[in-house]
């Protein structure tokens, strides 16, 4: 229960740009929806103006860096996309949508996560509202990843076997992911529970190990068997999977703060290490599919040619699908806060 109100708290003048901004509490002054684990102080207060929650952006508070890392993250995406448009035709080539199709998804990822952490803490609704934007960016980007997968990583043994359902069967992994997430959020909230955590890494590690089902053989005839057949975009491959290992153990461990709760609420806890390891995880990716995709040309009549329809459809479908399920969320959130009054 809040123990402070927003009206009652002495502002601070040093930020005349977005208005004033209110001086941070500590945890137990606001709402256990906002609690983070081992994170004891820079909590912003709710029920202020939009413009102040844009502008501590430039504050410091817990939820600062966690915006920052994927605004970094946005800008990085944007800058490796024209990056590969020098050399690429996103436009005349359709055998570059897939790709584009990532690029697309990962801007949206990485813009919606950090307008989630800036913006969280205007009210209990907006929490809400605020992570299942988050989580429908992160699903979103894992339907881009099964199209450029579909498109430019399998070779033909595994695309023998899956090539008719490696699309369908992700894009439904990929949109479970967003249900599970906005489910376990809103049944389970904070503190968690072990449900909330179960829920999601189930999701997510069925839409990630499906994924992986793609480079699976790749990953086994170079490292595994002693075939040793290398390509050139393996070790992009590899160095993104132990990324997202890494940036799934800072997400479910808690560390370091878990050994020293207070010392790193405002910079270093496990959320901003699961946001660099993301980050970097995307930079890998990127250039194992711009490695794979040029790899490819060379198949391109042995594997499906891209169409608005297989890339962009697919991602709209997806879109759309999520969409709807946000609102009938939407509608259970302020059904189980109304009945909280």
């Amino acid at each position: 229960m809040l123990t402070c109100q927003a009206d009652s708290m002495q502002t601070s003048p040093g930020f005349v740009c977005f208005g004033p901004l209110v001086p941070t509490v500590p945890k137990s002054q606001v709402h256990t929806v906002y609690h983070v684990p081992y994170v004891q102080t820079g909590f912003r207060v709710a029920g202020q103006p939009w413009t102040y929650y844009i502008g501590s952006l430039f504050q410091k508070n817990n939820q600062c860096m966690n915006s920052w890392t994927h605004i970094i993250g946005f800008f990085a995406m944007i800058y490796t996309m024209l990056k590969f448009a020098q050399t690429l035709d996103f436009v005349g080539d359709s055998y570059t949508w897939p790709m584009l199709s990532l690029f697309i998804t990962s801007m949206l990822m990485y813009i919606g996560s950090a307008a989630a952490h800036c913006l969280q803490s205007k009210s209990t609704l907006a929490y809400f509202c605020c992570f299942m934007m988050d989580y429908a960016g992160i699903a979103i980007y894992g339907c881009g990843t099964v199209v450029a997968h579909y498109f430019y990583c399998m070779d033909d043994d595994v695309s023998y076997f899956l090539k008719d359902v490696f699309l369908p069967v992700g894009s439904v992994l990929t949109l479970n992911v967003f249900i599970c997430f906005a489910h376990a959020e809103i049944t389970y909230p904070r503190p968690y529970p072990p449900a909330n955590k179960l829920f999601k890494g189930v999701a997510l590690a069925s839409a990630h190990i499906w994924i992986t089902q793609s480079i699976s053989n790749r990953l086994y005839n170079y490292y595994v068997s002693l075939k040793r057949e290398y390509t050139r975009s393996i070790d992009s491959h590899l160095c993104h999977i132990l990324c997202v290992l890494a940036a799934t153990f800072f997400y479910s461990a808690d560390m370091p703060e878990r050994f020293f709760p207070g010392r790193f609420d405002f910079i270093g806890h496990g959320h901003q290490l699961f946001h660099i390891c993301a980050l970097l995880g995307s930079l890998f990716h990127f250039d194992a599919m711009y490695l794979d995709m040029q790899a490819g040309r060379a198949s391109l009549g042995k594997r499906p040619i891209p169409t608005l329809f297989n890339t962009f459809g697919v991602i709209f479908l997806v879109l759309l699908l999520e969409v709807l399920f946000y609102f009938w969320f939407y509608r259970k959130v302020v059904a189980k806060l109304e009945k909280q009054k």
